[in-house]
């Protein structure tokens, strides 16, 4: 975690990023790549930061690979009024992939307990926030659920052992065990 600028309220900026990692793991388990808003150097994939300094919820965008972003930058340069059919072409295709991939990450999400809404940023036209948690994935519900069993199911065999080699077995810890055991 980075330092919290000053006027920013540190509890909500810690819940925003326990919402990121969420959306992160989202996606993950999606089967995109996802990339830390703090590094993007030489990476392709979702794009997952906390909105700072505004703390309005969580952003994701998709990044493409270097390979087009350097191809169209180089495209842009040789004809830096954009008037070319050459740069309309890498305008509509990197378009494209952004709208896609909103959509995609946009259901996902939505489908995964998201709370989701298109951002209306100029500057990133298919940028989205994510602002809560409404429910929890199914994935997510059930491998929760299997690890309480498996935690509930080693804590009585363990207080099973420790009960049945207990010197004294009418003991205030073991007794109360038994006799529930017994009861059944």
């Amino acid at each position: 975690m980075t330092e919290t600028p000053f006027g920013v309220d540190p509890v909500q900026r810690r819940r925003l990023e326990l919402l990121a990692g969420v959306v992160q793991s989202e996606l993950v388990a999606a089967g995109l790549p996802v990339v830390p808003g703090e590094s993007l150097a030489e990476t392709a994939g979702a794009v997952v930061a906390v909105d700072m300094p505004y703390l309005r919820g969580v952003l994701v965008d998709w990044r493409e690979h270097n390979l087009l972003l350097d191809a169209a930058q180089d495209a842009w340069g040789d004809d830096p009024h954009h008037e070319g059919e050459e740069c309309a072409a890498f305008s509509r295709l990197t378009s494209a992939i952004g709208e896609a991939m909103a959509k995609a990450m946009q259901a996902i999400l939505v489908a995964a307990g998201l709370e989701v809404a298109r951002t209306d940023n100029d500057y990133a036209p298919h940028e989205l926030l994510i602002t809560r948690r409404l429910a929890q994935s199914p994935w997510r519900a059930r491998r929760d659920a299997r690890a309480e069993a498996r935690s509930e199911k080693m804590g009585a065999a363990w207080n099973e052992r420790s009960a049945a080699n207990c010197p004294n077995p009418d003991c205030e810890v073991h007794g109360p065990i038994r006799d529930r055991d017994n009861t059944a």
